[in-house]
């Protein structure tokens, strides 16, 4: 086999993999969500373990319900169109136009599928004692708008996305835990609205790179047509961005984010694990009055959302359609 087929197959085959691996991930958010739905709004058990967290989350003193509720707070209409705004801004700074349609689908996809989900599929009744009524709240409207917002931002960053990336899976976070801490929304609620932003990553991800590859593919077929882009080489010269010198000097901010996604993924994975643990060691049956039990399950829950909220984050930045890629090796200037 050449090295130009080597590498082609090579590019062929990692272009298929992030769509593919994309789809995987958004199909896993849709179960998780119906699962939660099925679990929490429809199971005495599961509407039993939601009060257990959502009292816990009310009666938590200290640093991590202030930090939360002031997150919470900053969830606003002005705020969310200061970081819509700065992401278009982005966008046209980076040349990049084409992706405000990809960008627009996921924020407006996730949030209508939040108030559809909420006012039209769902319905909450208590199924036990000590149970509280909050009609129409799964998801949660205010995490569902803070995360989209933030999402949009961090893929429109480009090489911000480094420092963009830890910052909005924190202000995620808070802003998730702080309506547990405030009452506006139950834990089922929060963890589901951040599925909800995570499918509709994944799938916009998923669709981008089967665009870009089946981009490429043409214009593979048409080698010939067109000059080539000022400084792009052929596959396997050693220069360009697909040959052997080009995949071994990765640039530092390359580095730099896959830096930021394994540390992400570390803390998602540490804080899945923690609050899986977490709400399994709880003793049963279940006190609904017991202080004792309502903190650690709160606790438990905090870890679930920030391990699920940098998780998504992380694997937000493996699974994106890198840049070199979408830019053919081939590709032809009219």
């Amino acid at each position: 086999m050449s090295p130009d087929s080597a590498v082609t197959r090579s590019g062929t085959a990692e272009g298929a993999a992030r769509p593919l691996l994309s789809l995987l991930a958004a199909a896993l958010c849709t179960a998780a969500i119906v699962w939660l739905a099925r679990t929490a709004v429809g199971t005495a058990s599961g509407q039993r373990l939601d009060q257990l967290i959502a009292s816990g989350a009310t009666e938590h003193e200290g640093r991590l319900s202030l930090y939360a509720q002031l997150a919470v707070e900053s969830v606003s209409m002005p705020v969310i169109a200061v970081l819509l705004a700065l992401t278009v801004v982005l966008v046209l700074l980076r040349r990049r136009p084409g992706l405000l349609f990809p960008l627009g689908v996921l924020v407006l996809g996730a949030n209508l599928t939040t108030q559809a989900v909420k006012h039209l599929v769902i319905t909450r009744e208590a199924l036990g004692p000590g149970i509280e009524i909050t009609p129409n709240s799964f998801p949660s409207g205010h995490t569902t708008l803070a995360a989209t917002a933030m999402i949009a931002l961090v893929l429109a960053g480009g090489r911000a996305r480094v420092v963009l990336a830890p910052v909005g899976a924190l202000w995620t976070i808070a802003a998730g835990i702080g309506t547990l801490v405030v009452g506006w929304h139950r834990p089922s609620d929060v963890l589901g609205a951040i599925a909800v932003a995570a499918a509709w990553t994944f799938l916009v991800l998923a669709l981008d790179g089967l665009r870009i590859r089946s981009r490429r593919r043409r214009a593979a077929a048409r080698p010939g047509r067109g000059r080539r882009r000022r400084g792009a080489e052929g596959p396997g010269t050693g220069t360009g961005p697909s040959g052997a010198a080009g995949s071994a000097r990765r640039p530092p901010h390359r580095i730099a984010e896959h830096v930021i996604a394994t540390l992400l993924g570390l803390g998602g994975l540490a804080g899945l694990g923690y609050g899986v643990v977490g709400l399994l060691s709880l003793q049963l049956p279940l006190e609904l009055d017991d202080l004792t039990q309502q903190l650690a399950a709160f606790s438990a829950t905090a870890a679930l959302i920030g391990g699920g909220t940098a998780a998504w984050m992380a694997l937000v930045l493996v699974l994106r359609t890198p840049i070199s890629h979408r830019t053919p090796i081939a590709e032809r200037v009219p």
